[in-house]
């Protein structure tokens, strides 16, 4: 009996990982098509879409699951707060990715579990140890060899925007922790969605583009896979606790190398690949780190 129960947990966290990894590929399939559509479609467009196809692709999830309790949440104003930033942070990413390698966008947007772990003696009362600050250290080295920042400053624009990113989901993710354990992400997932359209609503009309039909689709595969990934997303974490799985977020990284080669055909310089694996690594060293405290 002990030992299948024991197999029966090593399962289930077994799926929850599969499921992170898969919403995680998914999500970098959502960031090269927003990238694809950047040249030709205004920006709030892209976004408008983006989070009004995941808000009303959950809607009726969130509905069976919770009936009218969705409508208010606890604390209203934290999710409001961090719905405001989605929009802004995802704005921010398709700014900076038009102009950069799209493997190398993602992993410098991976510059916010170092920012997170910097800052949570302070603004989450959580010790940072010996081993996170190498992380840390190292995950900021690796940031650099990717961008190269000159005297002159960057060598490309877009790096700002994707760092700006970074330390905007840096944010989101704080007011995750500040939410607590008691919320649900799938109520977290759909006020967020929810606030960034309205949010997105009044300033994405007057800049309406017209749209082929190929572009129309784009948009609308772009929504479900928003949906899609979230729903993964919140049913790993209920399978797994988000300690165990962070080390693996990394895959979206590798997933990001991939999309890169087959949509754009382009690859990370040879100084980008030392970079990304030394973010990886460090990122798992911060992520153990935090997962054994």
């Amino acid at each position: 009996m002990e030992s299948d129960t024991v197999n029966k947990a090593s399962t289930l966290n077994a799926s929850g990982v599969l499921l992170l990894v898969a919403g995680l590929t998914f999500a970098a399939l959502a960031g090269a098509i927003m990238k694809l559509l950047s040249d030709d479609l205004p920006i709030t467009q892209i976004l408008w879409f983006r989070f009004a196809g995941f808000f009303l692709l959950l809607l009726p999830i969130v509905v069976i699951r919770f009936r009218g309790a969705f409508l208010r949440p606890t604390p209203a104003w934290l999710q409001i707060v961090r719905g405001c930033l989605l929009p802004l942070s995802t704005g921010f990413f398709v700014v900076g990715v038009r102009t950069m390698d799209y493997a190398e966008a993602v992993a410098v947007l991976y510059v916010y579990p170092f920012i997170i772990a910097m800052v949570s003696p302070w603004l989450l009362g959580e010790p940072t140890r010996l081993s996170s600050w190498l992380g840390i250290v190292g995950g900021f080295a690796g940031i650099l060899l990717i961008i190269r920042p000159s005297p002159d400053g960057f060598a490309n624009p877009g790096t700002i925007w994707v760092l700006g990113t970074g330390f905007l989901v840096a944010g989101q993710l704080i007011l995750n922790r500040k939410l607590g354990r008691d919320v649900s992400p799938w109520l977290t997932s759909i006020w967020g969605a929810g606030t960034a359209t309205i949010l997105l609503t009044p300033i994405m009309f007057p800049v309406w583009g017209p749209m082929e039909i190929e572009q129309l689709l784009l948009l609308l595969v772009l929504g479900a896979l928003a949906a899609i990934s979230q729903t993964m997303f919140a049913i790993a974490l209920a399978r797994s606790p988000a300690a165990e799985l962070a080390p693996f977020t990394y895959s979206e990284i590798v997933a990001g190398i991939g999309i890169g080669f087959v949509i754009f055909g382009s690859l990370p310089s040879l100084l980008s690949w030392v970079g990304i694996a030394i973010v990886i690594l460090s990122g798992v060293l911060v992520a153990r780190s935090q997962m054994s405290r």
